[in-house]
């Protein structure tokens, strides 16, 4: 058997409090957007697809090993950002801004670590981002757009990250369902 998954950085709550108010009074625009629901807003740092039994063992031991060699850090979390940002819209972000590099050595620890294993490599640069929706059409996306603009600049508070989820991802027609297999403490002590 093989299960979805990825490893991602957990939120505070008062961050997904206010992102789950910023989807709300963005659905107002009308537009068909699949929103993630709060419990799912996360960081994903790496995403690792089917992983079969006797790979999950190796697999949390590598994301130990790599969380082991980062020390816990601190992002902001701001600005919300419409993607493509001129075109057919097809995602809501919010910016995640890291200023002290760790975030972007723990990706490419990962992505090494794993690419040993023989999972693939990300063939696009690590752009972190908390994805806030889904756009399902073309339907109101101009209302939707002029709603990100009056938004665009919005903080939403600094994430402490001091442990990595292990998670699986089983798809259904609600949406999905992670599942955190194993949490990793960051750095030595």
């Amino acid at each position: 058997m093989s299960l979805r998954t990825f490893l991602a950085l957990p939120l505070n709550e008062t961050i997904v409090e206010r992102l789950v108010e910023v989807q709300q009074s963005l659905s107002s625009a009308g537009a068909r957007v699949r929103w993630v629901d709060g419990e799912n807003l996360h960081l994903t740092i790496k995403f690792l697809g089917d992983v079969t039994d006797e790979q999950l063992p190796e697999v949390c031991r590598v994301a130990e090993e790599s969380a082991r060699q980062i020390e816990p850090f601190e992002f902001s979390v701001a600005q919300v950002i419409s993607i493509p940002q001129a075109g057919a819209m097809r995602m809501v972000w919010v910016g995640i801004d890291e200023q002290t590099g760790k975030l972007n050595r723990l990706h490419e620890l990962l992505e090494e670590s794993y690419a040993e294993m023989g999972f693939g490599k990300e063939s696009r640069s690590f752009r972190p981002h908390l994805t806030l929706g889904r756009v399902k059409s073309g339907q109101n996306v101009k209302q939707l757009r002029a709603a990100i603009d009056e938004i665009a600049e919005a903080e939403f508070g600094i994430a402490s990250i001091n442990e990595m989820i292990v998670f699986s991802s089983q798809l259904t027609p609600d949406g999905p369902i992670y599942s955190p297999m194993t949490k990793v403490k960051l750095g030595s002590g």
